[in-house]
């Protein structure tokens, strides 16, 4: 038995000292003097305790009877550095066991333990962000001072054990809860779901943008952080807002450089064909201005030749000769000089009461002094007595269709003029028999310079037509043309009574 109770001491792995009531050693572990440091022979039995290390709190116990029936812990350092902790535990006999164990490793865990405990609080307290943990049941289990900072958290509300719909339910009295409540826990689910962090953007009822990030714990709770990300949001709205009006102003510009571009083109365009319409217009004006001076000028060397003696007869076919050649030219420059107006926008529409019936008689009496050889047949009975109209435009307008009248229908003596009105405008045709236009022509009649192939040998400009056409689209009026080759030609003017409300008097654009 005595080797049993040897054996077991020597098996334990604390040193094990045993005392009698009178503080001697009665028994001991070689594992005493491991621990101690001691060397062999240093402890024996029926030895006093006083020269073991440590005993001295342990005397102080025994000494007191307070500690009769209860242990005493204490802790001593050795000269090595290494810390022992000494158990004394009394009998009811008196006598003692004292256990020796050397703590040195787990002192420096507890040591450590407690470093990274002070480093895991400093990195909680100076995270830029907030911090939070909560259980499986949404009860606080730690939260950092940015978290309590950030939605001004009272200490109550910090503690562990607080319950997540009382920190809501004072954030929303605070005004700083989440705007969307019904969607403030998506990111809880989602993060549940994947087994994996997840991350949204909450907006508060005090205008920030919280960035949070949950993740989920296995035992049903999460760690989650909240990055207040305000600035981050408004900085990217702005720069989408600015890239948005920068897409927007390089396709403006864009837009605006490529109607430029047409405009150019359009312009270059335009300037090449009124090169060759001046080049045209050069050659033919030339032409018809010869031919009236031509025959000035022959009329006027015949009564040269005559001397004084010249005939009535004679003198009088000269000079009409002269007159209606200067009255071409005057023609001819009149038809210039409009046709330049309309380009500039100069030309001036004069509204006024316009007698369209005395107009078209007054045109006709001139045309008729000018040329005998046609006559000229009116039913313009049906026009009303007035019609809003520039009389001095319209002058021109008929003067020109009935010089033309005249001129494309040689050797035919009549040219037809009916007037009538009808639905809030009146209709004017003047019409002849003479060469008429060939149908491929008609489309292209009113430009500028153009002349029908029916017109060879005949005198022209290609002016007067479409100054005719743009002075009667002034008026907001439209004319036509009906004709065939050497079936002549009816052109057909429409102009309303009344003018229309907010017509411009003024040719802006030509």
């Amino acid at each position: 038995m005595p080797h049993s109770f040897e054996a077991i001491l020597e098996n334990l792995p604390q040193g094990i000292v045993l005392l009698d009531s009178a503080n001697t050693v009665t028994a001991f572990s070689s594992r005493t003097l491991d621990i101690l440091g001691l060397p062999d022979g240093a402890l024996r039995r029926g030895m006093n305790i006083d020269g073991l290390p440590g005993t001295a709190d342990c005397r102080a116990a025994a000494c007191s009877r307070l500690t009769i029936g209860r242990q005493n812990t204490s802790q001593f350092a050795l000269p090595d550095g290494r810390m022992i902790s000494l158990t004394c535990a009394p009998s009811r006999e008196g006598s003692w066991i004292l256990s020796y164990e050397d703590i040195s490793a787990h002192i420096r865990v507890e040591h450590n333990l407690t470093e990274q405990h002070h480093r895991f609080d400093a990195a909680l307290s100076n995270m830029p962000h907030g911090l939070c943990m909560f259980d499986s049941e949404k009860k606080l289990i730690l939260c950092n001072a940015s978290y309590a900072r950030m939605y001004d958290l009272p200490d109550f509300l910090t503690q562990p054990g607080t319950p997540l719909v009382d920190i809501l339910a004072y954030r929303s009295r605070q005004g700083n809860g989440p705007a969307d409540t019904a969607t403030y826990f998506d990111v809880v689910f989602e993060a549940t779901a994947r087994g994996a962090p997840a991350s949204q953007n909450i907006a508060l009822s005090d205008g920030r943008i919280i960035k949070i990030t949950h993740n989920p714990m296995q035992n049903g709770g999460y760690v989650a952080t909240h990055e207040d990300v305000t600035r981050t949001v408004r900085l990217a709205e702005e720069l989408r807002h600015h890239h948005d009006q920068l897409e927007i102003t390089v396709q403006s510009r864009t837009a605006e450089v490529e109607r430029q571009a047409r405009e150019l083109e359009r312009m270059l365009s335009q300037e090449r064909n009124i090169n060759e319409l001046q080049r045209q217009f050069v050659a033919m004006a030339s032409h018809e201005f010869r031919t009236p001076l031509a025959i000035i000028d022959a009329a006027a060397q015949r009564l040269l030749r005559k001397g004084g003696a010249v005939e009535p007869e004679f003198l009088n076919d000269k000079v009409e000769q002269i007159r209606a050649s200067v009255s071409r030219i005057v023609d001819l420059m009149e038809s210039v000089l409009s046709d330049g107006r309309l380009d500039t926008g100069r030309i001036v529409i004069s509204y006024d009461e316009c007698a369209l019936g005395a107009l078209i008689r007054t045109c006709c009496e001139r045309q008729s002094a000018i040329s005998k050889t046609h006559g000229f047949v009116l039913d313009i009975d049906g026009l009303p007595e007035f019609i809003d109209a520039d009389p001095r435009s319209l002058g021109q307008v008929f003067t020109n269709l009935l010089s033309n009248a005249v001129k494309y229908a040689p050797g035919r003596s009549e040219i037809r003029v009916a007037a009538w009105e009808e639905t809030g405008n009146v209709m004017v045709a003047i019409s002849d028999d003479g060469v008429g236009i060939d149908a491929e022509d008609v489309p292209r009649l009113f430009q500028r310079y153009f002349r029908a192939r029916t017109s060879t040998g005949i005198a022209g400009t290609g002016i007067g037509l479409n100054l005719v056409k743009q002075i009667v689209e002034l008026h907001q009026g439209s004319i036509e043309v009906r004709s065939a080759r050497g079936r002549g030609s009816t052109f057909t003017v429409t102009l309303p009574i009344k003018r229309a409300s907010g017509v411009s008097v003024r040719n802006d654009v030509a």
